[in-house]
């Protein structure tokens, strides 16, 4: 059966049960060390069937979550009873706690007066009221039955989403000295009586150059952020499922500090910001726990 939408209250916890069901089915079968071809020769179904309800993308029948329960051993009424427990639509309990950033992550003051006006606190807020919307919209994917943001949207568009959030936060913090452009405009961030430039914001995921689709030259603040869990635990080279900013540059940049590229998965030229141009930026804000480098980079220490 295929997986449809139709806002019901009802249905969408019916729905959200039966997507449990099947990422449960997915971690017994983990345990047991099982491929899908193993759990689809036990069960008398074909891998793609299992295959395409552990993603969410079908549900099970009675019928078939009745052989997949005895594959794993475990019964039908314990195995439903698991992916109700397990189900956020189910308990309506998805709140999360506000995320703070730590201590001594400001930096670079001087450089924000410099560019901005404005004092040391404005992008650390900036990234908490981030978090916050972030927050917000998985609270309500998920308890709708869906998956956090995360793992919904492609990564480009989740880099575009906290591009957008961002730029709102940092406007609103900015005591009215800034306000957003309008969409698809350069810059970002405009001054509205004149006194201060405009701001450009770039926002790239790990250790990923900004880039855009031409040179702009100006003021830039560049932002890169992490995957990792919603504890804040993080791995490098792995990925979770909760944003996390790790670094926020703010400068000049000129027409020579991009390079133009070819990346694949674009439509056409891109500008990317040079690394040793990304690097010459004053480093304004820096949260250690989530450095996707071996090591730290120009402006960290």
């Amino acid at each position: 059966m295929a997986v449809t939408t139709n806002g019901d209250p009802a249905e969408e916890a019916a729905k959200a049960v039966a997507r449990s069901l099947g990422r449960l089915i997915a971690e017994l079968r983990r345990q047991r060390g099982w491929s899908l071809e193993d759990l689809a020769d036990e069960a008398g179904r074909h891998r793609t069937h299992f295959g395409l309800v552990e993603r969410g993308e079908r549900y099970l029948s009675v019928a078939s979550a009745y052989r997949a329960a005895e594959a794993l051993g475990v019964s039908l009424s314990d195995l439903i009873h698991m992916a109700e427990a397990e189900s956020p639509v189910a308990n309506r309990s998805v709140h999360f706690e506000p995320r703070a950033v730590p201590p001594g992550a400001a930096r670079g003051v001087d450089a924000v007066r410099e560019f901005t006006g404005l004092g040391e606190t404005w992008v650390p807020k900036a990234v908490e009221a981030t978090y916050r919307t972030l927050d917000r919209i998985d609270e309500q994917l998920m308890n709708t039955g869906s998956l956090p943001l995360a793992e919904v949207v492609e990564l480009a568009n989740l880099s575009a989403i906290i591009g957008n959030l961002l730029r709102a936060a940092l406007a609103r913090g900015s005591n009215g000295r800034f306000e957003s452009n309008e969409p698809h405009t350069y810059p970002d961030l405009i001054s509205p009586s004149g006194d201060a430039g405009g701001l450009e914001i770039k926002v790239a995921l790990e250790t990923n150059k900004p880039k855009g689709h031409l040179p702009k030259p100006g003021p830039h603040l560049a932002c890169r952020y992490v995957l990792a869990d919603r504890a804040g635990n993080y791995t490098r080279k792995e990925r979770g499922n909760v944003v996390w900013v790790w670094e926020v540059r703010l400068g000049e940049l000129s027409a020579e500090d991009f390079s133009l590229s070819n990346t694949p998965g674009d439509s056409g030229k891109t500008a990317v910001i040079k690394t040793s141009s990304l690097d010459r930026l004053a480093c304004v804000y820096y949260d250690s726990r989530f450095l996707p480098y071996a090591k730290p980079r120009p402006g960290h220490n």
